[in-house]
């Protein structure tokens, strides 16, 4: 069972070893810090890690590579800001090389035929969490070998993930498929063998580099569906159950005409905590009719809103709740997803606060960062 509790979930920050990560980052069984979960639930921030590693006397150098992956968080993040429709738009090239607009039923199935690859989806379905290597396994499998339109298996990723972050997720798989890049991303086996501890051999991805480029698809992959996933909705209603989930219409003013409105991306107990406000999660029906969520998830975020005092739960639409409370003052934190909220607006803790323009490339924008890095 995944940590919820916010000191427990501090506790792990102090855990981190950026060295180890550093130097293993990239294997499946390296040593990475699981934090991502929270980050995304904005639990933690980014900054809040990295101040965390400064506060125990690492050095920018030491905790480069750590530093950087935490840096494609708020560059993803930056870039959603510029493309707030970035889950339906290609950023920066139009993919030619798709042949479907489904989903390899190889891949919804864990049944592709490479061991590490199926036990990676079975993770993923079964805890809401993978690496981030076997992530881009997976995308570059869907775009890049079975030549499938990547928003399918974007959206099929996204809605089990624990950490689900519609930037993140979405222009990853656009990077993969030469989408956000200027070219494709492919892994052959002997990449997977290193990568992930394993020693098989004989598959269709056991070839050299060379034959991808005219590689037909591979036999498992051929058979593909459209992707159908559960509606948030229905989830909600059977969480309803055993969780208190008001609709705006059951919302009524009370003494406190300002609402601190935290959403599925915000749910920091420390923000604003000292202040006198109603406090409001919004389970917004319009960004989650955009991109469903499972129900593992819904039940992860409500656990971690356990860690916010007097907080009530809604589910519906922000102008909903705004008639509902038409003397209310909002205030909620930036988030590109929040598409309508009005109210007061705070920013959100970014590493560098001061690299807020669009950079078309995640390199560009590290090398204005590093200007910044004598502040550590």
């Amino acid at each position: 069972m995944i940590e919820t509790k916010y000191a427990k979930i501090i506790a792990k920050i102090a855990t981190i070893d950026p060295v180890k990560y550093g130097k293993t980052r990239n294997f499946l069984w390296g040593n990475v810090s699981q934090l991502s979960p929270y980050v995304s639930r904005g639990v933690i921030s980014t900054k809040q890690i990295v101040d965390s590693l400064v506060h125990r006397g690492f050095k920018p150098f030491q905790i480069e590579r750590l530093l950087q992956q935490l840096s494609w968080r708020d560059y993803f993040q930056r870039t959603a800001q510029q493309f707030p429709d970035l889950s339906e738009r290609n950023v920066k090239n139009d993919p030619l090389h798709f042949k479907s607009t489904g989903i390899p039923n190889a891949i919804l199935n864990a049944e592709i035929g490479i061991d590490a690859l199926d036990e990676g989806i079975e993770q993923l379905l079964e805890t809401g969490w993978i690496h981030n290597h076997m992530r881009m396994y997976l995308s570059m499998l869907h775009t890049n070998v079975a030549r499938c339109d990547w928003r399918s298996g974007a959206r099929w990723m996204y809605y089990h993930l624990l950490d689900a972050d519609m930037a993140s997720n979405d222009l990853s798989w656009q990077w993969v498929c030469g989408a956000n890049s200027n070219k494709l991303y492919v892994a052959n086996q002997e990449n997977i063998n290193k990568y992930a501890g394993s020693k098989q051999g004989k598959t269709f991805l056991d070839v050299d580099y060379d034959a991808f480029s005219d590689m037909p698809i591979p036999e498992p992959l051929r058979n593909t569906q459209d992707l159908s996933l559960t509606p948030t909705a229905v989830s909600i209603e059977s969480l309803r159950k055993t969780t208190t989930i008001l609709s705006p219409g059951e919302v009524f003013p009370n003494a406190k005409n300002s609402v601190l409105l935290y959403s599925w991306n915000n749910l920091d107990p420390k923000w604003r905590e000292d202040e006198s406000h109603r406090r409001i999660l919004l389970l917004d029906a319009d960004e989650f009719e955009r991109r469903p969520i499972s129900a593992r998830t819904l039940e992860f975020v409500l656990a971690l809103s356990k860690n916010i005092y007097e907080l009530e739960i809604v589910y519906g639409r922000f102008d909903a709740l705004q008639a509902q409370l038409p003397e209310h003052t909002f205030i909620f934190k930036e988030h590109p997803t929040q598409i309508g909220w009005k109210g007061q607006e705070d920013t959100r803790d970014w590493i560098f606060p001061e690299v807020t323009q669009y950079t078309p490339s995640f390199f560009g924008f590290w090398k204005k960062c590093e200007k910044y890095l004598k502040q550590f």
